[in-house]
């Protein structure tokens, strides 16, 4: 005779398989919508070629360095080819030269890459976090709730994110690249974030699924979690594109002046060639070695910007 329990849990199981099926279904269904709404987006697609570039840049140096390039000439901080005078002009042998001190510039390009993708990737994450939890609490409890933590995005909304890290990078000057992305994330996700995407939570609050869910006795906790949080993403997507423009060029400013000791790192590079040149008495500026930083700082910036356009037509359809 057959065990009633043994069926129910059978029948429990093969239920729930039915619904992670239909879920993934359905996951699979909105990101493919999602692409097909994306690459409609000319900059969306420029700036996500870009990522891929710099992507293509980081993972390709230490394989460089590994197998290709022997160490003592090419290592982005020590290296040193004795059969060139330096700073030398592009060659065959050093593609965008070297500088004063016979560094290769393009060794050092792609090694400043991988700590600039950690800061840029530590800044979104802290500000898409931080922004969603704070704008979407603040919208939907309002009140009190609203009202400590509004408080709190108006402080952080006038202590700009760019001030405080030169302020942040001239006390630290040891932070790291990662340490220092989570604070500016930080910032930006609990001021302008948060503000954002607490306008659009007080919209949701009102929506009709959320009173049908509040309807049928779905408590506050679930509500945020399965309808406001979800609906909130798209839009901190975005915004946390824009921060990781804002920090690394907040970040390749105070390298520029000097403030930090990151060795691997655009604007240090043009600090340093600018410092040696003078110190060393070059007679012409190194353009070969100022020019590949801040053109790459400029256009890690702009692809994320970029992307950050593109992810606009998937989260307004008003921009479609």
């Amino acid at each position: 005779m057959a065990d009633p329990s043994g069926l129910d849990a059978n029948e429990d199981q093969g239920q729930r398989l039915a619904h992670a099926r239909i879920r993934l279904v359905l996951t699979y269904g909105r990101l493919r919508g999602a692409w097909l709404e994306y690459r409609k987006s000319s900059m969306g697609l420029i700036g996500l070629g870009l990522i891929i570039v710099f992507a293509i840049m980081a993972v390709i140096h230490p394989i460089l360095i590994d197998n290709v390039w022997p160490s003592g000439i090419y290592d982005p901080q020590v290296g040193f080819d004795p059969n060139y005078f330096h700073p030398s002009p592009p060659s065959s042998d050093h593609l965008l030269g070297t500088d004063a001190l016979g560094r290769d510039v393009l060794s050092r390009l792609l090694a400043a890459t991988t700590p600039t993708f950690g800061l840029g990737l530590a800044a979104a994450l802290a500000a898409s976090t931080i922004g969603t939890i704070v704008g979407a609490y603040a919208g939907y409890y309002r009140g009190s709730v609203d009202s400590v933590l509004s408080r709190f995005s108006d402080v952080a909304l006038l202590l700009p994110a760019p001030i405080l890290m030169v302020i942040v990078g001239t006390r630290y000057r040891d932070i790291s690249p990662v340490a220092l992305g989570l604070i500016y994330g930080f910032l930006a996700g609990l001021g302008g974030t948060a503000i954002m995407l607490r306008s659009q939570s007080l919209k949701l609050r009102e929506s009709s699924f959320v009173e049908a869910s509040r309807s049928s006795g779905g408590g506050s906790a679930n509500i945020l979690t399965r309808h406001v949080i979800p609906h909130l993403m798209p839009l901190a997507a975005i915004s946390a594109l824009v921060v990781v423009t804002g920090a690394v060029v907040a970040d390749g400013f105070i390298s520029f002046f000097g403030f930090t000791r990151s060795i691997h790192n655009w604007g240090t590079m043009i600090y340093e060639t600018i410092t040696y040149d003078q110190a060393l008495s070059v007679p012409e500026p190194s353009w070969h070695a100022l020019i590949p930083p801040a053109l790459a700082l400029s256009l890690f910036a702009l692809a994320f910007y970029l992307a950050s356009r593109g992810m606009e037509r998937i989260a307004d359809p008003r921009s479609r």
